[in-house]
């Protein structure tokens, strides 16, 4: 009985270990962790460009809408979304129907699903080396050596073409404990349509390291806030932070 108990519990204990030791062996299964740069294939890179540490999909927030009096207070008339749309409706409850105003004015504030956008790490030497072995058509070129380069990947934008100033002002790098690190340059690559390659340039003068630990990407295009947490811990091939 006790030798059944015992080899019941080796067993278990095996089982236990050879678990781990997948979930380990699983875990370290990614090109940044498992080989050489020299060494990845066009799948290899791909996953670098798309799912990794570098890039992440991100599903960015609607701006709130304004009040009249905040619209009034800041002057800016067009920051709110006003009662277009409401047509009928609207003519309607002016003249006694509250539930189809309220109703109206409701579906005139409705917003459409945003989606979700890859951001990316544009000027870490892994993305830079998995875009040179795809021949992605997404590739921004940035210099690399003079800045910090993330870039948000085919997001709608406003039709004006001078954006970068006001790009620039509602962007930033959050880090526990430190300044807001702003960019100094934001690039605006028009792709087909209406969608855009935005890319923000963060001057290396500027230091990020190891014990920065995670730090937070903050942008907003139009009126979509976009928002994704970079690890430096993760960041990292062969103890070497790669931004």
């Amino acid at each position: 009985m006790t030798g059944q108990i015992c080899g019941s519990l080796f067993s278990l204990r095996t089982s236990s270990l050879l678990l781990t030791a997948c979930l380990v062996s699983w875990g370290q299964d990614v090109p940044w962790k498992s080989r050489p740069i020299r060494q990845w294939d066009a799948k290899d890179a791909q996953q670098v460009l798309t799912d990794s540490p570098w890039a992440k999909k991100s599903v960015p927030q609607w701006v709130r809408d304004l009040s009249p009096d905040e619209r009034r207070d800041s002057g800016n008339w067009e920051a709110d979304i006003p009662m277009r749309g409401v047509g009928l409706e609207a003519v309607i409850g002016m003249f006694g129907n509250d539930a189809g105003l309220n109703e109206a004015v409701a579906r005139s504030h409705m917003k459409p699903d945003p989606g979700s956008y890859l951001v990316r790490w544009e000027s870490g030497q892994p993305v830079r080396e998995a875009e040179r072995i795809v021949s992605d058509p997404d590739t921004p070129m940035v210099d690399s050596n003079s800045y910090y380069a993330i870039a948000v990947h085919r997001i709608p934008t406003p039709k004006r073409w001078n954006l970068d100033r006001e790009l620039r002002g509602i962007a930033l790098l959050k880090r526990a404990g430190k300044k807001d690190f702003k960019p100094s340059r934001v690039l605006i690559l028009r792709k087909e349509g209406s969608l855009a390659t935005v890319v923000y340039l963060f001057p290396r003068t500027t230091e990020l390291t190891k014990r920065d630990g995670n730090i937070l990407f903050q942008a907003q295009i139009g009126r979509l806030v976009i928002t994704r947490t970079f690890s430096t811990e993760e960041m990292q091939i062969r103890g070497k932070l790669e931004l």
